[in-house]
């Protein structure tokens, strides 16, 4: 193992002034090349870069950014470079232009990040993108101290040497990035109702027993695990389902709200008349609304009949079913 050479590199103070200094003013630079990588809101999702010194990384990031709530980078420091600790420098861009593409070598931007890269062989670097993030340093990793806001969806990523009199061997090494998304421990429900009407009367949305603000089709991001949804309104029947909200998914829901009307479900064996009312009934197996009070109900198989009555409420469902039965026994 190489020793970790110190002597070449600027003073302390005047290093920690210079990367101070980078980040205040926009500035004009050229890179020797630019790689792309492409990242989705999955967990699965990884790509990988080499890149040389004074090259750079475009990473792009979807429209849709509901679940990721940072970019986790893992650099690969060769030898050659982790023994010449400070001499190489990492810097972040948010508001890079023109956008970023390999055939592109000259930009313009503010750096929001910059550090130098340790004297160790592997680095783990963690980029912000919301204020809201579960983020944190630790012995392994360092968390940008700021949010990055990208710019076209781009976080534009540069390396460059920072330190005179370091060997070609060092300014020729290769170092593999390594990119994922951090995604939020959260899903999202997207709730969606059907009103039996055209027009959707006002409702009133709890989930677990806390009311959330109801707009069209609600998006609601979660904490992962199950959860109760309960829909009231002076209009509808009161609803209420149970959903299992997963990590960085969207679920959908969709719940038919229902009248108020009463209704009434008949089923009886084929061949059976069946009246409500002396009015002789076509809707088997589903559903229909009736009025409220009282009604009548007979059913007829051959010279069989009987009768029945029920007491109709706002908002109750009843159900007739008739049924032929033979039961035999043995004693």
């Amino acid at each position: 193992m190489k020793k970790l050479y110190c002597a070449k590199k600027l003073p302390i103070s005047l290093l920690l002034a210079f990367l101070a200094a980078v980040t205040l003013n926009a500035e004009s630079f050229r890179v020797s090349k630019v790689h792309e990588l492409t990242v989705v809101q999955t967990a699965e999702s990884e790509g990988t870069a080499k890149l040389g010194i004074n090259e750079a990384l475009a990473i792009t990031l979807p429209a849709d950014q509901t679940f990721i709530e940072g970019l986790e980078l893992k650099f690969e420091i060769p030898e050659a470079v982790a023994s010449w600790m400070d001499s190489v420098a990492c810097s972040v861009y948010a508001n890079i232009s023109p956008t970023p593409k390999s055939t592109q070598i000259d930009y313009n931007g503010t750096r929001a990040y910059v550090r130098t890269l340790p004297g160790k062989l592997s680095w783990v670097l963690q980029i912000p993108l919301k204020k809201e993030n579960s983020i944190k340093s630790n012995n392994y990793t360092t968390k940008v101290d700021t949010v990055i806001t990208p710019s076209k969806n781009v976080i534009f990523i540069r390396l460059q040497p920072v330190m005179k009199g370091v060997p070609e061997e060092t300014l020729n090494s290769i170092i593999p990035i390594t990119v994922k998304p951090i995604l939020m421990n959260k899903g999202q429900l997207a709730l969606k109702l059907v009103a039996p009407e055209k027009k959707l009367a006002p409702c009133t949305l709890f989930i677990d027993d806390k009311m959330i603000p109801l707009t069209d089709n609600p998006k609601v991001l979660l904490d992962t695990g199950v959860h109760d949804i309960s829909i009231i309104s002076e209009a509808y029947r009161n609803e209420v389902r149970t959903v299992r909200i997963d990590r960085a998914k969207t679920t959908e829901l969709t719940v038919e709200m229902k009248s108020l009307e009463p209704t009434l479900l008949i089923t009886a064996p084929e061949g059976t008349e069946v009246r409500l009312d002396d009015v002789k009934c076509t809707v088997f197996g589903k559903e229909f609304v009736i009025t409220e009070g009282e009604h009548k109900i007979k059913f007829s198989i051959g010279d069989y009949e009987i009768v029945r009555s029920i007491t109709a409420i706002k908002g109750k469902t009843y159900t007739a079913n008739f049924s032929l039965d033979l039961d035999i026994s043995e004693n």
